[in-house]
C-alpha cells in the first residue's frame, strides 16, 4: 500500500520529508556509493513509514554528491504483467548506454531468469562508460511480477564487487513466498544484500515533527495520543494533527499545542492515498474495510455481522479480510482470532467514509447484535453505537442506556459522558425522562467546564420542565449548574440582573432562590454581600430539607472561610462525613472534599487537602484543571503545572468556579517569573483581570515580585497596598497573609519600619483568624526579619520543611539568611530546591546573595550555562539592558559584556536572531 498521507497542514508539507532520518538517509546514501557495500539494499517498513519519502531524500543526497541514480517506481498493477520491471529496467539501461534521454520499452528475450539477471549485469556494466558509479534506485519493490522478482535477485548476484548499487524500497508481507524469502536471506548471509529496516518514530522523534509542524512543542497528551493512534509512522502523524486542526481539537498557547477533546477522533480527508488504494481494490475489499472499521471491536462475531451488512457470504468476507492483512491493514491476533487494524488511524479514515444511511445502517446491526446476546463490546462502544444508530433502534431503551452510561461516566470520561447525554436528550420523548437526561447533560457539562453546553440544557429545563417535571432538589441542581454557566461564559450581565432582581423570579421555592442567589453574589466577586445574605436568610434554607441543608451549609463554610470565619470549616475539615447530603451519592460526596479541598488550597494548605483526600477516598480520581495546576504548582511539579494551566489558559478551561482562573493565574504567573519570563507572567496577571475578575487580590505578590524584579520596589508596595485594599473591600482574608508578609518586606526595604511593623501585626491578626500554616509561617518570617528574632526564624524554617512546598521552602531560608537571621549555609540547600524548580532567575539572584555571604556556588560550568539560558529568556522576554541588569543585580555595562559573550558563542547576530531561537526553541545551548 501507499507509504504517504497527502492533506498534512501547509507547514507540515514544508518539512524534511523523511522527519527524523537523517541518519538512515546519510546511511543508505554512504552504501550507494561505496565500492565495498552490498550490491542489493533494501528500505523495509509498514505503510506510512516513509519508505518513498526516504527514497526519495537518498535521491536528492546522491545528487548533491554528484552522481545521476536510475529511478524506477513500480505501481501495484504490475504485479500481475510478467516481466514488467525487467522490461523497463532494460529500456532505462538502454537508453544510459545510448545516452538517448528517450526511454523506449523492450521485452527481454531471455532463455531463464538467471540468464536474464546476468544478461541486464551485463548491460549495466557496459553502460558505465562515464560514471564511475550507478545507483538503481527502485520504489515500492514488493509489487514487482514474481518474474522481475527473480531477475532482481539473480541481477545482484551478478553484480557482486561491481560498480553499481540497487536500493528498493520494500513492504514485507506474510504472502511473500517462502522461496524468495530463502533466497534473500541466502544473499545476506553471502553479504551481497543489505537490510535498512525503517523504525516508528520514538516520541521524542514525534515532538520534533509536530513542533517543526505547528512552531509549538506538543503536550504529553498529545503525544502518546499521536503514538497510540499513528504507531509512530510520521505521514500517519501529520495526517492526524492536520485532522485535529480541521476539528478545532488542537489549541496552541505559549509556544505549545493542546488536545483539547483526546477522546474526539481528527476528521481525516476522503482522499487520503491509503483510503483511495483500498477504494481502488474496489468490490468485497472495499466494503469489507469500511464495515470492519465500525464492527472490529464486536471480535468473533464481527465477520458475521459484516457479512450481513455487505450482503456477502462469510466466506467471501473472511477472504477479503485475508486480503487487507496481506496488504498490511488488518492483522490477526494469534491468541484469540479477533482481527484489529494495524494502524488504529486508518479505521477512523474509513468510519469518515461511511455515508450517514451507511453509518447508521451498520450502528443499528452492531446495537442489535449486542441487545440480542449475539454479540459482545464495552458499554463505551455499545453507547457510541446508540449514538450513530439514532432512532432505528428502540429508542426509549436507548435513551434509557445513554442516560444510565453518561451518568456513570461524567467523572472520569466527560467527553462522551456529554456526547452520550446530548444524544439521549434527542432521543428521549417523555418529559420526565429528557428532563433527566438534560440535568444529567447540564451538570456534566459544568463539571468538565463546558459552560456553553451547560447554558443550553439548563435553560431548557428551567423554561420547560422546572414546574411539572423535577423534584425540589433537582430543580437546586440546575439552578446552580445556571449560574456557574454563566460565570463560565463571562456573562456578568446576566449575573448581575439576576442578584440584583431576576433571582426573586426564579422558580421553586424560597430557598431555591436564596442559596442560586449567594452563589450568584460570589461568582461576581461580591462575596460579603453573599454571606450576609446566606446568614440573614439561614432559617429558610437550613430545614429539614437535606439537599438545600446541606449546599447551604457548604456554601457557608467555604465563604465564611475566605472571609475568615474558620470556625465551621475547620470543623467540616476534621469530619466532613458529619453532614447531610454525605450519604445521599458519591457525587455529593465528591462535591464535598473536593470544596473543602479547593479553599484548602487557596490557602496555601496543600498538605492538608491531600491528607483530607486520602481519609475519605472521594468517589473518583477526576480533578478540575484549577485544582490539578494548583496542586502540582505548591508540591513543586512546575512543568506539569504549567503545562496544566497553559491548557486551561488557551481554551478557557480554568474558567468558571470562583475564583479557580485567578488561582490558576496566579500559580502560572510565579512559575513564569521565577524562571524569567517576567513579560509572559505580566501578561497572564492581565488577562486574569480582563476574563474573570475574581479575588484578584490573590495576584498581587506575584505581581509585585515581577516589579520587584526590575528594580521597581515602589511600585512593588503599591500592588500590594491595593491589593490588600480590595481584599478588605470584599470582606475577603484569604491571601492577606502573603500579601502583610511582602508589605512589612518591603516597607523595611524602603527604610519605614514602623510601617514594617505594622504589617508585621497584621500577619499575626491574620494567623490568630485563620489558624492556618502559612498564615503562621509569614507571622515567624515577618516577626524575624522585621525584628531580628533568629529564634522565629528557627522556628519558621522547621515549619517550612514540615509543609513541603519547595518554592515556600526556599524563599524561607533565603529570606532568613538575607536578613541575618540563620545562618548561611542554608543557602546551598535553597539553592538546590531552586534548581529542581528550574527557577532561572530565582537561582541567579540567590547566587549574587551566596557569593556577598562567601558561600561557594557549585559547579561553575552548570552556573555559565544557566546563566547564558536565563539572559537569552529575559531577551527574548524583550527587556532593556537596563531591566536585565536590575533583574541580574548587575550593572548595565557587564550586561553588554555578557550579551556580547552571548552573541559571539552561540553565533545569533541580534537580539530577534535570538528571540526566533528561542522562541521556535531552536537555541543553540
Amino acid at each position: 500500500m501507499i507509504d504517504h498521507w497527502r492533506d498534512a497542514p501547509d507547514a507540515a508539507r514544508s518539512a524534511p520529508a523523511p522527519f527524523g532520518r537523517d541518519a538512515v538517509v546519510a546511511h543508505v546514501a554512504e552504501l550507494a556509493v561505496s565500492s565495498d557495500a552490498a550490491p542489493l539494499v533494501l528500505v523495509t517498513g509498514p505503510i506510512g513509514m516513509g519508505r518513498s519519502s526516504l527514497l526519495a531524500a537518498v535521491r536528492a543526497e546522491l545528487t548533491a554528491r554528484g552522481f545521476t541514480p536510475l529511478s524506477l517506481r513500480v505501481a501495484r498493477n504490475e504485479r500481475d504483467r510478467p516481466y514488467s520491471l525487467a522490461s523497463r529496467l532494460c529500456a532505462e539501461i538502454a537508453a544510459l548506454r545510448s545516452g538517448d534521454a528517450r526511454r523506449t520499452a523492450r521485452a527481454t528475450a531471455v532463455v531463464s531468469l538467471g540468464e536474464a539477471g546476468r544478461q541486464l549485469a551485463a548491460e549495466l556494466r557496459s553502460a558505465l562508460t562515464v560514471n564511475d558509479k550507478l545507483t538503481v534506485l527502485i520504489d515500492d519493490a514488493h509489487w514487482a511480477d514474481p518474474a522481475s522478482r527473480a531477475v532482481l535477485l539473480s541481477l545482484t548476484r551478478a553484480l557482486a564487487g561491481g560498480p553499481v548499487t540497487v536500493v528498493c524500497t520494500v513492504r514485507p508481507s506474510p504472502a511473500d513466498p517462502a522461496s524468495e524469502r530463502a533466497v534473500l536471506e541466502q544473499l545476506r548471509a553471502a553479504s551481497l544484500a543489505e537490510v535498512v529496516p525503517l523504525r516508528p518514530l520514538g516520541e521524542q522523534e514525534v515532538a520534533a515533527l509536530i513542533a517543526h509542524t505547528l512552531q509549538a512543542r506538543p503536550t504529553a497528551a498529545l503525544l502518546s495520543s499521536l503514538q497510540r493512534e499513528c504507531r509512530g509512522r510520521p505521514a500517519a502523524v501529520l495526517a492526524a494533527v492536520a485532522g485535529h486542526l480541521r476539528t478545532g481539537g488542537l489549541q496552541v498557547y505559549d509556544r505549545h499545542v493542546y488536545l483539547t477533546s483526546p477522546d474526539r477522533p481528527p476528521e481525516l480527508p476522503l482522499d487520503l492515498p491509503p483510503i483511495e488504494y483500498l477504494r481502488r481494490l474496489g468490490g468485497t475489499v472495499w466494503a469489507v474495510a469500511k464495515a470492519a472499521a465500525v464492527m472490529l471491536p464486536l471480535g468473533t462475531a464481527a465477520t458475521g455481522l459484516i457479512a450481513r451488512a455487505v450482503g456477502r457470504d462469510e466466506e467471501e468476507v473472511r477472504g477479503a479480510l485475508s486480503e487487507l492483512s496481506v496488504e498490511g491493514v488488518l492483522r490477526q491476533e494469534t491468541e484469540d482470532g479477533r482481527w484489529r487494524f494495524r494502524l488504529p488511524l486508518l479505521a477512523s479514515a474509513l468510519t469518515g467514509c461511511l455515508g450517514p444511511w451507511e453509518r447508521r445502517s451498520l450502528a443499528r446491526l452492531a446495537v442489535t447484535a449486542i441487545w440480542a446476546g449475539d454479540a459482545v463490546a464495552d458499554d463505551r462502544y455499545l453507547a457510541d453505537q446508540l449514538v450513530v444508530a439514532g432512532r432505528s433502534v428502540d429508542a426509549r431503551r436507548a435513551a434509557g442506556e445513554l442516560l444510565a452510561r453518561g451518568a456513570a461516566a461524567m467523572l472520569d470520561d466527560g467527553y462522551c459522558a456529554e456526547r452520550w447525554l446530548r444524544a439521549a436528550a434527542e432521543l428521549a420523548t417523555e418529559p420526565r425522562q429528557r428532563a433527566r437526561v438534560l440535568v444529567a447533560h447540564a451538570t456534566t457539562c459544568c463539571l468538565q467546564l463546558r459552560f456553553a453546553e451547560a447554558i443550553d440544557s439548563a435553560g431548557k429545563v428551567l423554561s420547560e420542565y422546572a414546574e411539572d417535571h423535577v423534584d425540589s432538589a433537582t430543580l437546586l441542581e440546575i439552578q446552580l449548574a445556571y449560574v456557574v454557566a454563566l460565570a463560565g461564559t463571562l456573562d456578568t450581565a446576566a449575573l448581575t440582573e439576576l442578584c440584583d432582581g431576576g433571582w426573586r423570579s426564579l422558580p421553586g421555592r424560597q430557598w431555591h432562590r436564596v442559596v442560586t442567589r449567594c452563589i450568584a453574589l460570589c461568582h461576581l466577586d461580591r462575596w460579603r454581600e453573599a454571606d450576609e445574605h446566606l446568614a440573614l436568610l439561614r432559617h429558610v434554607w437550613h430545614r429539614d430539607d437535606d439537599v438545600f441543608a446541606g449546599l447551604g451549609l457548604l456554601v457557608s463554610e467555604c465563604t465564611g472561610a475566605y472571609m475568615g470565619r474558620f470556625e465551621p470549616f475547620e470543623q467540616a475539615v476534621a469530619d466532613p462525613t458529619d453532614w447531610p447530603l454525605w450519604a445521599s451519592g458519591p457525587r455529593f460526596r465528591f462535591e464535598r472534599l473536593w470544596q473543602l479541598a479547593r479553599v484548602l488550597m487557596a490557602f496555601g494548605e496543600q498538605e492538608r487537602a491531600d491528607r483530607l483526600l486520602a481519609a475519605h477516598d472521594p468517589p473518583s480520581a477526576y480533578r478540575t484543571l484549577p485544582d490539578q495546576v494548583v496542586a502540582d504548582s505548591q508540591s513543586g511539579h512546575w512543568d506539569r503545572a504549567l503545562d496544566t494551566a497553559r491548557l486551561g489558559l488557551a481554551t478557557g478551561l480554568s474558567v468558571g468556579y470562583a475564583p479557580s482562573h485567578t488561582l490558576v493565574s496566579r500559580e502560572t504567573s510565579v512559575i513564569l517569573g521565577a524562571r524569567g519570563r517576567l513579560t509572559e507572567a505580566r501578561a497572564v496577571i492581565e488577562r486574569a483581570r480582563s476574563v474573570q475578575p475574581v479575588m484578584l487580590h490573590l495576584l498581587a505578590v506575584a505581581e509585585s515580585c515581577l516589579d520587584e524584579a526590575l528594580g521597581d520596589v515602589e511600585g512593588a508596595l503599591d500592588v500590594v497596598a491595593r491589593g490588600l485594599a480590595l481584599a478588605a473591600d470584599r470582606g475577603l482574608v484569604v491571601g492577606t497573609d502573603v500579601l502583610w508578609l511582602r508589605s512589612a518586606g518591603l516597607e523595611l526595604a524602603r527604610g519605614d519600619r514602623a510601617a514594617a511593623r505594622r504589617a508585621v501585626a497584621e500577619t499575626g491578626r491574620t494567623a490568630e483568624l485563620t489558624g492556618t500554616g502559612r498564615a503562621r509561617l509569614c507571622h515567624l518570617l515577618a516577626t524575624a526579619t522585621v525584628e531580628g528574632d533568629r529564634a522565629a526564624a528557627a522556628e519558621a524554617i522547621g515549619l517550612a520543611r514540615q509543609r513541603a512546598q519547595p518554592l515556600e521552602l526556599a524563599d524561607t531560608l533565603t529570606l532568613a539568611v538575607r536578613h541575618e537571621v540563620a545562618d548561611s549555609g542554608l543557602l546551598h540547600e535553597a539553592y538546590a530546591l531552586y534548581g529542581g524548580l528550574d527557577a532561572l532567575l530565582r537561582r541567579a539572584q540567590l547566587r549574587n546573595l551566596m557569593r556577598a555571604r562567601g558561600v561557594t556556588v557549585p559547579h561553575r560550568a552548570v552556573v555559565t550555562a544557566e546563566n547564558e539560558r536565563l539572559l537569552a529568556t529575559l531577551v527574548t522576554e524583550g527587556l532593556t539592558n537596563r531591566e536585565l541588569a536590575a533583574a541580574l543585580g548587575s550593572s548595565e555595562k557587564s550586561v553588554e559584556s555578557r550579551l556580547g559573550r552571548l552573541f559571539k558563542r552561540t553565533g545569533y547576530r541580534s537580539r530577534v536572531e535570538l528571540a526566533s531561537a528561542m522562541l521556535t526553541d531552536d537555541y543553540r545551548a
